[in-house]
């Protein structure tokens, strides 16, 4: 497995991607990466491209439970959000659903592949760290509050200790990271040079920083001792029962009613893109009208469906649709 995610390598990420999900799930639906979607898929089938972070909730839980109710074969595909999104604008793939983290990207498919998007549930960015590792009891004290927050900063900064996080050019976790260490930069009255010496460089949208790995393959190097510490959501962590530290909300990107502190950090990635810091929100469209994609962004949005992301640790917000032409069974969980 290559240690580095390059910008257009869709062919090496699906390689990626079918390694690491083999070490995260067992794969007990029987769903694997597809090499089109939703428009070669037989109709008794569904295809979800959705954000890797949501690998173990989709292919352990909801995918298998989906398929129950619904009697339609789940079939899933992993990536980082922004690459996904610019792949399904390619014609790389062609999913009948769309799960991001953030709504930007969705939005970059509208309205040629979508009108409409809806956001229910939120997560935080937090500090996963292996428990064997030599700094381990260091991490530990920050977590049980025996050390300041505070003192988390300096010890990433500490030469010789491994570090992960996914390329902020492709997907929110990575650029969360980022953000969420320039708020703390701000808040808490760092050093101007804390957020460069903790990634590794000061070009804040490197690709080619050694701490940079495919999100989906970043929690497994992390369980087998091959990094110290990496960049996690919440959900995932508790999905995967890693040890992490939790962060205030003044930093962690959770809270909606921080939008506009958060929007302090900001960032400019590949094309000359600005980003700024933002709530942690999933969402999920249906692509090209997909009927079968509506019947599972409905079960998502239903009362069991929900009930299983609040079980994977996610927060649950009250549904927001942005956009409109919802399929009518999306409409109908909205509306009850």
């Amino acid at each position: 497995m290559v240690d580095h995610i390059r910008k257009g390598r869709g062919a090496r990420f699906g390689a990626l991607l079918a390694i690491s999900l083999i070490a995260l799930v067992a794969a007990a639906c029987g769903s694997s990466a597809p090499s089109g979607g939703g428009s070669s898929a037989s109709p008794s089938s569904v295809n979800v491209a959705y954000a890797a972070s949501l690998a173990y909730l989709n292919e352990k839980i909801v995918g298998p439970a989906f398929q129950k109710a619904e009697g339609l074969k789940y079939v899933g595909r992993a990536g980082p959000s922004d690459g996904l999104s610019k792949e399904i604008d390619s014609g790389e793939i062609t999913p009948d659903v769309f799960e991001s983290v953030g709504g930007d990207p969705i939005k970059a498919l509208m309205p040629k592949f979508t009108s409409w998007y809806v956001a229910f549930a939120t997560t935080s960015i937090v500090v996963a760290f292996n428990p064997k590792s030599k700094y381990a009891p260091q991490f530990q004290a920050i977590k049980d509050g025996k050390k300041p927050i505070t003192a988390l900063f300096p010890l990433l900064e500490t030469p010789g200790l491994k570090l992960g996080r996914t390329d902020p050019n492709l997907d929110p976790q990575g650029r969360a990271f980022i953000f969420m260490l320039m708020l703390a930069q701000m808040k808490y009255h760092l050093p101007a040079d804390t957020v460069a010496k903790i990634i590794g460089t000061s070009d804040l949208a490197s690709a080619d920083a050694p701490q940079i790995f495919d999100e989906a393959a970043l929690e497994p190097r992390l369980q087998a001792g091959q990094l110290d510490a990496a960049s996690a959501y919440e959900s995932q962590a508790k999905q995967l029962h890693l040890d992490y530290i939790e962060l205030p909300d003044a930093i962690n990107l959770s809270d909606s009613a921080l939008k506009d502190d958060y929007a302090k950090a900001t960032m400019t990635i590949t094309g000359n893109v600005s980003k700024h810091g933002s709530p942690l929100v999933i969402n999920i469209t249906t692509i090209n009208n997909s009927a079968a994609g509506a019947k599972f962004a409905a079960y998502v949005l239903s009362p069991a469906g929900l009930a299983l992301h609040k079980q994977g640790g996610y927060t649950l917000i009250p549904p927001k649709l942005t956009g409109s032409g919802e399929p009518a069974e999306v409409k109908s969980e909205l509306s009850g």
